[in-house]
């Protein structure tokens, strides 16, 4: 009996197509984004970051505003390292990378910030855009606050500053970075009154180390106010081998200590003993070569870990395990 004659595109030998199965076509359904359980969305947005959602998208649909509406998700409100404020220049101008982004609309986000945490608001760190008028809204509103973080905030001055600290008796962390309004003994000393928890201060007042000195003498010593501190690390301006003595005497329980920009100090051996039970320290070499001062840094870490490596992106750390969000170098 002769075999069967196999045709082109009659399906069967060797250019036949794959099985497709039960020869359903239909498309795979899509995945419904809105009925995301909220503490899943939560941990989206907290990965996002406030401006990310305040620029909208918390607004995507009911369930996701519902879930950027959290208390919980704006325990922590970092408005410091996003790039639409990374590239406003000046007072009025809006960001390049986002038009209808300018220091006005920020501040406004930071309210719609504060006004969602229902003051459960712990950490606050923003950059350029903050005032003394924010800050007064923030301290009015956040009785938890225990971090706080300002960079290059040329609107934000003394009177602002210990009027905000002066609402702050859980303040544990302060970071402030080029803010040329705040600074002086008597602010300083206040914060240390104000705040009897704070554990770790970090201050640069100028961008480079061999910048003028823009503030009084004697600054360094408001700072030995703050007598339970556990971190220093100060940054840019003239402290003396005396003053920082006196820092020594009033903060004695200091583990780290950074005066690596510090210019007026003699690491000698008197400093290297009162310094001798820190262990993290970090001073400034000086000695004398062909009538010239020579400056190094001497590092000295003690079963410390490394825990400056730049200003512009350092956050609190005692919230590292607290909020995934704000990363530590």
């Amino acid at each position: 009996m002769a075999s069967p004659v196999r045709r082109p595109g009659s399906g069967e030998g060797m250019d036949a197509p794959p099985p497709t199965g039960t020869g359903d076509d239909s498309p795979e359904p899509t995945r419904d984004w809105s009925e995301l359980p909220l503490d899943a969305l939560a941990s989206v947005f907290v990965k996002l970051g406030a401006i990310e959602i305040l620029m909208g998208a918390g607004l995507v649909c009911r369930s996701w505003l519902h879930a950027a509406k959290l208390p919980d998700l704006w325990r922590s409100v970092d408005m410091a390292r996003h790039k639409v404020v990374d590239n406003i220049v000046d007072i009025f101008g809006a960001s390049p990378v986002d038009p209808k982004i300018n220091r006005v609309v920020l501040r406004a986000m930071a309210r719609f910030a504060v006004d969602r945490s229902r003051g459960q608001l712990e950490v606050f760190v923003a950059k350029r855009f903050v005032t003394d008028q924010l800050l007064e809204y923030i301290g009015d509103r956040s009785p938890a606050l225990k971090a706080v973080g300002l960079v290059s905030c040329a609107g934000v001055s003394n009177e602002g500053f210990t009027q905000l600290v002066a609402r702050c008796p859980l303040l544990e962390d302060l970071m402030l970075v080029l803010c040329p309004r705040i600074g002086g003994r008597d602010v300083y000393e206040a914060t240390g009154r104000a705040c009897p928890q704070l554990r770790r201060f970090r201050l640069r007042t100028r961008e480079f180390c061999f910048a003028a000195d823009r503030y009084s003498d004697g600054e360094a010593l408001g700072v030995a106010a703050m007598h339970g501190l556990r971190t220093l690390a100060l940054y840019g301006s003239d402290v003396t081998n005396d003053e920082l003595a006196a820092v020594l005497d009033g903060c004695p329980h200091l583990e780290s200590l950074d005066l690596s920009e510090y210019f007026n100090i003699v690491a000698d051996d008197a400093l290297r003993a009162r310094c001798a039970g820190i262990k993290s320290l970090v001073l400034p070499l000086r000695r004398e070569v062909d009538d010239e001062y020579e400056y190094e840094t001497l590092c000295s870490r003690r079963g410390g870990p490394t825990m400056y490596q730049g200003y512009s992106v350092e956050y609190p750390l005692f919230l590292a395990k607290k909020f995934i969000h704000i990363v530590f170098i």
